[in-house]
């Protein structure tokens, strides 16, 4: 709620800092184009007055003018004429249903959100609005689709991501770093994200230890102040059958509580023979405006996904080619080759919390705290040896676990602005912690061998007794800030650090002999730096290059007993971000470079022993250029182009072979939509169309140059009709050509994945 002309005083400086200063002090909400802004300054204002005048105040004389939208958002934009200030009356949009596909900002590189162009990083926003018109329903359907990230099948529940070569891609639940988070774990689906921020490359300023890939932060939808109500239902091939429902608003008479609720069931098959799944979400959230200043939310999400006869992938044939690389089964897509008793289950809930407080000096206080628990459970048998093609027989094993994981994440922060050297420059402070605990038993059960490939989904489920238990438990906090200093109106210089403590300890429980705690990886105030540098050329283009690091403790250990340095990583990128089309288009082209050193490697003194030495070093290279947004009012795209090398610099028996042989090395994903005009006989229509490329790639698992698959290209398409402002219908194609290919290979025994057949889903959509 805003303040009842409340008492401001906002200084002489940028207009920009000006604005930022009113929203700060009042409540108002404002979105602008930095670019806009550039070069304009405010003389500032003091007095009691209503945030509307105060607005149309500093906004005299500025070519710029204010527009209320129905979600109560005041937009910055240019004038109809020189000097037309006025605050215009609310704006109605009735025309399309769609928004764009560009973000204006993201909160992933501080803890107030930015303009991508203010970020020397690449970064990229994947939004709602995108996530509905392909239809995604789970993260790994939208990484999919995320410039330069690679996605790999681990089973029917989880996948794997890698970012510029790396995996163990880092995760942030609404900003709160979370350690080991994002892969293989399982996740919530999409009903519960408004968007999904993906930055590039080292983000220890943000999480501390972690692969020098990148970040993935996952923003939660929030309670609104104004009612709002939205549905779907749809259908598909492989009886895929899914409900979601979304309602917010107001819960007292003032506006001040608000809530919002969101739920989800799904009910499917899928293209590979037995497999079937049940899952649900249904999430609870809560905000409360203390004040005008301060306000407090809550939530709730819990997830449940039972699926049976879970499925990890085709073996190879045991026979290879000329090459040496063992042969791709050439079987139906649908095959299933495992018994069908298998069964495996994730049970997620999250609570979370959340305090902001604006002071009246335009700084803000925020605490985030969240708490999530992963109840795992699997039982099944998996093919431990390739196909002989011979005797057409298999071997398969049998395994059973059960394991609790606990996660615990906070993160206190003080960001606002400073007057030095006659500009306005803005500070971050902060502290997080997290820690990440993983519980469980497990058991091999019995081996079968030289069974017939055809007969193997009817073998007798055994009986699994657990053998074996474990209990790990890993702790990292640090201190972080972040700068941005103004140098001119056109320079940003960006200057932060971290300094980050990290302990990982383990210990055996029942049924396994326990045993006490043992120390791991661990640091202490280990320092990481970073530095990026902005400069906008123009109104529409601004070129920026950064520096970031990371480190990873290691467990390996020395001749002389002592534990490996931890690995140490930097990135140089550079590149250049652009606004086009009047800010409809954004467009980011990076360069960046990727060294990693310090990784162990057996020590040639030692062969009989496991002794290691702090020498082996890799590279990342590569460019990736992104355009997203609309073309004109009724064409939306989102295209991503990545071009990657991985290299060993230094390595006992890998020296100048690729690293990371599971990344191709050109990647290419697109998705566009048009709306047809708003008269004629294709009033109401659309239609989207897209494709995903990637060059060759090699065994996930590191079978080097054994497992080894083709590129691919695979074609998508959309048709959509609106009926009304409340009501639309739209049908999803995937794989369009019903292309045939591996999206994925792994080991001759396993992990090797058909990618979908072509595939349909029409969802019927109301909103209110």
């Amino acid at each position: 709620m805003l303040a009842q002309n409340p008492h401001l005083n906002i200084p002489a400086q940028s207009l920009a800092a000006a604005l930022h200063g009113l929203a700060a002090q009042t409540g108002l909400r404002l979105q602008f184009d930095r670019a806009d802004l550039h070069g304009l300054a405010s003389t500032g204002l003091n007095g009691t007055m209503s945030a509307e005048v105060a607005l149309v105040t500093l906004l005299q004389g500025s070519g710029l003018q204010a527009r209320k939208t129905p979600a109560g958002v005041y937009l910055i934009v240019k004038s109809a004429k020189a000097g037309d200030t006025q605050l215009m009356p609310e704006v109605v949009v009735t025309a399309t249903a769609l928004d764009s596909y560009k973000a204006d900002k993201a909160a992933i590189f501080g803890k107030t959100p930015l303009a991508l162009r203010e970020i020397a990083n690449s970064v990229s926003v994947l939004g709602k609005q995108q996530m509905e018109d392909q239809h995604m329903t789970t993260v790994a359907d939208a990484m999919q689709q995320a410039t330069g990230v690679t996605v790999i099948a681990n089973d029917t529940l989880s996948s794997q991501y890698l970012i510029r070569g790396y995996n163990s891609v880092g995760v942030m639940y609404d900003g709160v770093t979370s350690y080991n988070g994002l892969s293989p774990s399982h996740q919530f689906d999409l009903p519960l994200y408004e968007s999904i921020e993906v930055l590039r490359g080292p983000a220890g300023l943000l999480r501390g230890v972690g692969e020098p890939g990148g970040i993935v932060n996952l923003v939660k939808k929030k309670p609104q102040k104004d009612f709002a109500a939205s549905w779907e239902a749809s259908t598909g091939s492989w009886s895929n059958n899914r409900l979601v429902g979304d309602v917010t608003g107001a819960m007292n008479e003032s506006g001040s509580v608000q809530g919002r609720l969101i739920a989800s069931s799904e009910d499917r098959d899928f293209f590979y023979d037995h497999t079937h799944s049940n899952k649900w979400l249904l999430s609870g959230m809560l905000r409360v405006e203390l004040s005008p200043q301060t306000t407090v939310d809550l939530s709730y999400t819990g997830q449940n996904q039972t699926v049976k006869d879970p499925w990890s992938g085709l073996p190879t044939y045991t026979s290879t080619d000329s090459s040496g690389h063992y042969q791709l089964l050439k079987v139906s897509p649908s095959t299933f080759n495992a018994p069908d008793w298998g069964r495996s289950s994730y049970n997620t809930q999250e609570l979370s919390a959340a305090l902001a407080h604006k002071f009246g000096n335009a700084w803000t206080a925020k605490l985030n705290v969240n708490h999530r628990v992963q109840e795992l459970y699997y039982k099944y048998a998996y093919t431990s040896s390739g196909l002989n093609p011979r005797t057409n027989t298999i071997n398969y094993s049998t395994m059973r676990g059960d394991y609790t994981y606990t996660r615990d994440g906070m993160d206190v922060s003080l960001a606002g602005p400073l007057d030095m050297w006659g500009r306005k420059h803005d500070m971050l402070l902060g502290f997080n912690v997290d820690e990440y605990n993983s519980k469980g038993r497990s058991g091999r059960g019995p081996t079968y061998s030289g069974v017939n490939y055809a007969s193997g989904s009817s073998l007798a489920e055994p009986v699994i007794n657990y053998t074996a238990g474990s209990e790990s438990n890993t702790r990292q906090s640090g201190f972080y800030t972040q700068g941005r200093l103004q140098l001119s109106d056109a320079t940003t210089l960006v200057l932060g650090g971290r300094t980050t403590t990290f302990l990982a300890k383990s210990h055996n429980i029942a049924p396994s002999t326990f045993t006490d705690w043992k120390d791991g990886a661990k640091a202490s105030n280990r320092v990481t730096p970073y530095a990026g540098l902005l400069y906008d050329i123009s109104q529409q283009l601004t070129l920026y290059a950064s520096y970031a690091s990371i480190f990873v403790p290691q467990t390996q250990q020395k001749a002389d007993g002592s534990t490996l340095d931890p690995r140490l990583g930097r990135q140089y990128e550079v590149g250049a971000k652009g606004d086009f089309l009047d800010s409809r288009l954004g467009a980011t082209l990076a360069l960046f470079n990727i060294r990693d050193k310090n990784r162990a490697y057996a020590d040639p003194a030692y062969p009989s022993s496991n002794y290691y030495l702090n020498a082996g070093k890799v590279e990342s290279q590569g460019v990736e250029l992104e355009v997203q947004g609309k073309l004109n009012s009724r064409f939306d795209i989102s295209a991503g182009y990545t071009y990657l090398t991985t290299t060993y610099l230094s390595d006992p028996s890998n020296q100048g072979k690729t690293y990371s042989i599971q990344s191709p090395r050109h990647q290419f994903k697109l998705w566009s939509n048009y709306s047809f005009a708003d008269s004629g006989w294709l009033k109401g229509y659309s239609l989207g169309g897209g494709l995903i490329a990637q060059s060759r790639t090699q065994s996930s698992r590191g079978w080097s140059d054994e497992v080894v698959n083709s590129g691919y290209v695979v074609a998508n398409a959309r048709i959509g009709y609106q009926f009304n402002k409340n009501y639309s219908l739209a049908l999803n194609i995937n794989n369009l050509f019903d292309t045939r290919y591996y999206a994925s290979v792994g080991t001759p025994n396993i992990y090797n994945f058909y990618g979908e057949p072509r595939n349909i889903m029409l969802t019927m959509r109301g909103q209110y």
